[in-house]
């Protein structure tokens, strides 16, 4: 009901300030069509009436509907029997010259005008609702509604103000919805309007995902569409601060990154469009054990031992929840396949082994990379790192060439070579090259029976960073790849048997001999000596008798133990 004060019937009062007026009846509502007042002080002149002026249109014009002449009654019952609407002001007649009468508030006979709720928030654990004021001059207070199990049911009424504190409502357990209807003097209220129902979260700790699931009710009961929903966290005691907008419509939300074993207070505020009115949920407070991902994995050297078995270390977070890793091998640093599969159990080392004694590392390069698996089945892999790959020969000029691959793990930059080498049970480092360099020539010395079988091996000194910006110093060494130098045979061409020089015996230099044969002929081709055993040599007998003089024919195979076979033949001469 709207206050409208009718001033065109007192033109007088229009026209110009008067300097006494008789003040109206205190109109206090209309109930059932009867009108009830309580009178003024009006002391100018003695009381005449109280004249009730009505229209049906809230501008006029009003026609005085009655005259009540006892001052002691303050209502009027209205004959309305069609139930129309209708408008009313009261004038208080005094007898008070040169005095005109002001004319009271404008009422209808209709209840209260509604007061919309403007919103139901959280604050301290209890719920808040506001609303705006009933328009109707005749309200005197607020009737507060919660809608509960057994119904709808009020709770409070306000008579001053425009807001409530439910001591009573449990909004950190569920959603709250309330009513507020408008009251006048006579217990007339507004009819219901709509229902506002506060926000219900909750939270659930998503630990494979380092998050926190957040669910809500969207706030109920605004006219306007809701324009944000702000996620707001603090940590470990700290302010709350707003950290998204999960939008309007959305009625859950994901807050990730966070830290294991740290406390998270979360709460949603909804926004109303065109208002900016804010409606507060209720906060709750987790504290969140999550699944961290490793924060670092590094596969820091891949190196051959002297048993050319491959030795790979790494590192990897040692606070990780793993449940196992996996040695991955190719040859191709492509379709990697699994090795080996280990379970892991707590407490983690911060730097690992593992001993590939099948490797393959005497046969080419080998590629590496360490995969792992957490508890949520979230799989890791490392960098890769691969095997320095030796190979070695001899070539003519009395050389041993090595040849080997780069030095290769990902993310790791090689310093120089460092080229050794074994001889006679010795082992020496006999050269350093740049890190650019992957070939080497050795010059070996064909009389030194040392180096009949020579092995080699290279170290690559390097450098990897980690991801926290440590740099390690790493040596990674090849395969141990040996040269057997083909061995050499001298035969005498002649000897004397009653001389100085009494048999003929090859000599045979360097090289390891697996198997041995030395055949001699006579001019007719007749085999006349034969032995396996390198150190005998043929006297010039056969069968126990001295041969004559001349030239015979001699055949000479031998098998290296590298599997090499030499074949010499020749003459020589027996000189008696």
């Amino acid at each position: 009901m709207k206050k409208i004060f009718f001033l065109a019937a007192f033109g007088l009062l229009l026209a110009g300030k008067t300097s006494a007026q008789v003040l109206p009846p205190d109109f206090l509502c209309v109930r059932g069509d009867t009108l009830f007042w309580t009178p003024a002080v009006n002391s100018c002149g003695p009381f005449v009436s109280y004249e009730i002026w009505a229209s049906q249109s809230p501008g006029g014009p009003f026609v005085l509907q009655a005259t009540v002449t006892d001052q002691s009654q303050h209502f009027f019952p209205f004959i309305n029997p069609s139930g129309e609407q209708w408008y009313f002001y009261l004038l208080s007649n005094h007898n008070c010259l040169g005095q005109l009468p002001v004319p009271s508030d404008t009422l209808d006979n209709r209840p209260p005008v509604v007061s919309p709720i403007e919103s139901v928030t959280v604050e301290g654990g209890q719920t808040v609702v506001t609303w705006y004021p009933s328009p109707s001059p005749e309200v005197v207070g607020y009737v507060v509604y919660r809608q509960t199990d057994i119904g709808v049911v009020p709770i409070d009424t306000v008579f001053n103000g425009l807001s409530f504190t439910d001591p009573d409502a449990e909004p950190n357990t569920a959603p709250v919805s309330y009513f507020v209807n408008a009251l006048d003097p006579c217990g007339n209220t507004s009819i219901f309007d709509a229902k506002h129902t506060s926000i219900f979260l909750e939270g659930e700790v998503i630990p494979c995902n380092q998050s926190v699931l957040l669910k809500w009710n969207r706030y109920d009961g605004w006219v306007n569409p809701i324009a944000e929903q702000q996620v707001w966290v603090g940590l470990n005691g700290g302010a709350l601060a707003a950290v998204a907008d999960a939008g309007g419509t959305a009625s859950s939300f994901e807050v990730e990154d966070l830290q294991d074993e740290a406390t998270y207070c979360f709460e949603l505020r909804a926004v109303e469009e065109a208002t900016g009115v804010v409606s507060k949920s209720n906060q709750i407070c987790l504290t969140v054990d999550v699944v961290q991902p490793p924060l670092g994995m590094l596969l820091e050297n891949v190196s051959v031992t002297s048993n050319n078995e491959v030795e790979l270390t790494w590192q990897w977070d040692a606070l990780a929840e793993l449940t196992q890793y996996q040695v991955l091998r190719s040859t191709q640093n492509s379709a990697y396949q699994p090795i080996a599969t280990q379970p892991i159990s707590p407490p983690l080392m911060a730097v690992n082994n593992y001993i590939d004694n099948a490797s393959g590392a005497t046969g080419g390069k080998v590629f590496y990379k360490i995969e792992t698996r957490d508890v949520c089945d979230s799989v890791r892999v490392s960098n890769y790192g691969s095997t320095i790959f030796l190979m070695a020969e001899s070539i003519p000029g009395n050389i041993n060439q090595l040849n080997w691959t780069a030095f290769d793990i990902e993310n790791a930059d090689v310093i120089s070579y460092a080229i050794h080498k074994t001889s006679g049970g010795v082992d020496s480092e006999i050269s350093t090259q740049g890190p650019a360099i992957i070939t080497y020539a050795d010059n070996y010395d064909p009389t030194n029976l040392n180096d009949a079988q020579a092995c080699y091996y290279v170290v690559a000194k390097s450098q990897i960073t980690t991801q926290n910006g440590e740099v390690l110093l790493r040596e990674s060494h090849s395969n141990t790849a040996c040269v057997e130098q083909s061995a050499r045979i001298y035969a005498p061409n002649a000897f004397v048997p009653e001389g100085i020089n009494t048999e003929f015996r090859p000599l045979i230099v360097l090289g390891d001999i697996a198997s041995y044969e030395l055949k001699v002929y006579d001019r007719y081709g007749q085999e006349v000596f034969r032995t396996d055993n390198p150190d005998e040599g043929w006297d010039g007998r056969k069968d126990g008798r001295n041969l004559a003089q001349g030239v015979y024919t001699y055949t000479i195979q031998l098998k290296q133990d590298n599997g090499k076979i030499q074949l010499k033949k020749g003459h020589v001469t027996l000189i008696r």
